[in-house]
């Protein structure tokens, strides 16, 4: 059983993001610390739970979600099975000392994923038509044509 990974440096999204695979999600949102908050706004974003399998709900009582792989289920709920169980309190879903009043359930198509950090683009390189040495991040002037 892997050693507990401190919250701040899993490998998670939170609602908002673009989750860098493509499947079904649950996403927490409208989050509070405190159940009995009178919210005067929408409150925090909370996790984006996925891929998943399935994600099914039983009479408002818990929310059973199924992640496609063990190791994504470990980098966003620290769990060694692919199964998890999520509690519904007070009609708010309970995940990790927070209360989350909405969420949803939807998909990720392949292109809406983030794309990964492209390391080598930041060197520079030649760029002949400029004429000079530029990184791949700057921003190419605007030539009109002849």
């Amino acid at each position: 059983m892997p050693e507990p990974t401190p919250l701040h440096s899993l490998k998670r999204f939170v609602y908002g993001q673009r989750p860098d695979k493509p499947g079904l999600y649950l996403a927490l949102f409208h989050g509070r610390h405190d159940r009995n908050a009178q919210m005067e706004d929408w409150g925090f974003n909370g996790p984006l739970l996925g891929p998943l399998a399935f994600c099914h709900t039983t009479y408002l009582a818990d929310i059973k979600i199924e992640f496609e792989d063990a190791e994504d289920a470990w980098h966003c709920c620290q769990e060694n099975s692919r199964s998890v169980m999520l509690t519904v309190v007070d009609d708010m879903v309970h995940f990790e000392g927070a209360y989350y009043g909405d969420w949803t359930v939807f998909t990720v198509a392949p292109e809406a994923c983030a794309l990964p950090a492209d390391t080598f683009r930041k060197q520079e390189r030649w760029n002949r038509m400029h004429g000079r040495h530029q990184r791949a991040d700057e921003q190419q002037p605007h030539r009109e044509n002849p």
